[in-house]
């Protein structure tokens, strides 16, 4: 990543947030800490963040599986807990953030996905952290964007991004899921998005394992721009930072030259 410009960092639910319903705070710290390491090597930074309904309902005491309409409802709570945890991490570095809230018709309509461009190199301009989370509220039929993997790659493409990084709780994508915390079906790398691949991802998501289908999906995506990809555990302490360590486990999508 050393001549990479922009990055994307997206962060799952499953990642950011406990059993208790509360931020992983432990995560939360080490990514901010990377992300201004980062900051600091004058890299712009993008994030890309879900939380929102994992928080609503652990600050609405809701344990019970939600309709559309009260997923939407518990996401509005949920996404004042989300900011302010990303706010009062990055303050400790004296760094600003801002929140942007997306809907799929944003990405898709022409005049607002230009003006989403607009306010985020803006906000880069500002050297203010952009955390762009789903407008879960007023999206329709079904919380669309796959746990943000999708959101990620588009907004990846939206501002051409060179790098997507998908933090998720596996060290990425499994020839077979993982058994006894043994690492020996890791796919170090990836050239080509097949059906082999999609099958793995297949597997490893009906097991619960990082949600790979919609991470492969959002690599495919970045591919088709000459954008990489690189799934990695975000539970590690330096997560992105030790990206730069070529034993960091991870799964990274390499762009044909």
């Amino acid at each position: 990543m050393k001549k990479s410009k922009k990055i994307v960092i997206k962060l799952g639910s499953s990642l950011l947030t406990n059993k208790k319903g509360g931020v992983n705070k432990s995560v939360l710290k080490n990514v901010v800490k990377d992300i201004v390491w980062l900051l600091n090597s004058k890299k712009e930074v993008i994030v890309v963040s879900s939380g929102a309904i994992s928080l609503g309902k652990g600050k609405l005491n809701l344990n019970n599986d939600l309709t559309l309409n009260e997923s939407q409802a518990v996401a509005a709570r949920g996404q004042i807990e989300l900011m302010t945890a990303w706010q009062n991490e990055f303050k400790k570095h004296k760094k600003q953030v801002a929140q942007i809230l997306l809907s799929p018709s944003d990405i898709k309509n022409k005049k607002s996905s230009n003006n989403a461009m607009a306010t985020l190199k803006n906000l880069l301009n500002f050297n203010c952290v952009p955390i762009i989370n789903e407008n879960d509220t007023t999206s329709t039929d079904e919380i669309k964007f796959g746990d943000n993997d999708i959101l990620a790659a588009q907004i990846a493409k939206l501002v051409q991004a060179d790098h997507l990084i998908l933090l998720s709780n596996v060290d990425g994508l499994y020839k077979e899921p993982p058994k006894n915390n043994k690492n020996d079906d890791l796919v170090l790398e990836v050239r080509s998005i097949n059906k082999k691949i999609k099958d793995m991802a297949g597997t490893a998501s009906k097991l619960g394992k990082g949600g790979m289908i919609s991470k492969i999906k959002a690599a495919e995506i970045c591919m088709k721009f000459k954008c990489s990809v690189i799934i990695t555990s975000g539970l590690k302490e330096s997560p992105i930072k030790s990206l730069s360590n070529k034993k960091t486990k991870s799964t990274k999508f390499i762009i044909k030259s």
